[in-house]
């Protein structure tokens, strides 16, 4: 259950943070789900981006050019976590761009050339920020919800032995179940649409057993079907998400 406690929490923690208008930058982002190289070129482009090239400060931006190709080292090293290969394959993709904007940009700073270097800096940042994109969190709307509500269950109400709580929160899980379905599997992981399917499968054989237990007041069997469940989701997070 810890690693799908993390996840939510991650959820839950980005969705505030860009509701009280701090960092919602996908590099910060990226950075706090552990690819650290983009918290360290952030912190260069950062002044660079909203400073320097703001203000038309051409000996900043210049300097720049060889810093950007040292950060980006890292980066260019940096292996996903993605399970999706299409997933994977978009991040490739915006690496190769970013990569190019980097040499590009750090050619131009080198031979001093600030005109080019003031043109090419609004490509470099959007192609450090879109290949920082393409490691978040996938966006499941229907999937996170079930989540929240599930921990909801299996954390407070069955350790407190809330029956009204329990009984509420079983019936939302069995309607939250109508959105985990072939429609809502986000793009990005369609292609492992079979499996996925059959873990949703798994998970409706089990939300009933745990409907029917809340009926008979079979609390014990209750509890034994909602660490499966919990497990059930945790693999779910692991193979797909």
């Amino acid at each position: 259950m810890k690693k799908l406690f993390i996840m939510t929490a991650v959820l839950l923690i980005t969705a505030s943070t860009i509701f009280a208008g701090e960092s919602s930058c996908p590099a910060d982002r990226a950075s706090a789900i552990g690819y650290n190289p983009f918290g360290d070129f952030h912190h260069l482009m950062a002044p660079v981006w909203h400073t320097a090239w703001a203000e038309k400060d051409f000996k900043t931006l210049l300097e720049a050019g060889p810093q950007f190709e040292e950060l980006f080292v890292p980066i260019a090293k940096m292996e996903s976590k993605l399970k999706s290969e299409k997933r994977n394959e978009v991040f490739l993709k915006n690496r190769e761009a970013f990569a190019e904007a980097v040499k590009l940009f750090a050619d131009a700073c080198k031979a001093g050339d600030k005109d080019k270097a003031y043109e090419l800096m609004p490509n470099l940042h959007d192609t450090f920020e879109m290949t920082a994109s393409a490691l978040l969190p996938l966006h499941y709307p229907e999937f996170d919800g079930f989540v929240i509500s599930f921990n909801l269950l299996n954390e407070n109400h069955i350790p407190t032995n809330n029956i009204d709580g329990i009984n509420g929160t079983v019936e939302t899980l069995l309607a939250k179940m109508d959105g985990l379905c072939e429609k809502t599997i986000p793009s990005e992981i369609v292609e492992s649409k079979e499996g996925i399917l059959k873990e949703f499968a798994e998970i409706q054989k089990l939300v009933t057993l745990i409907k029917e237990c809340c009926d008979k007041k079979e609390m014990d069997k209750l509890k034994t079907h909602a660490q499966e469940l919990s497990t059930l989701l945790d693999n779910f997070v692991v193979k797909f998400i």
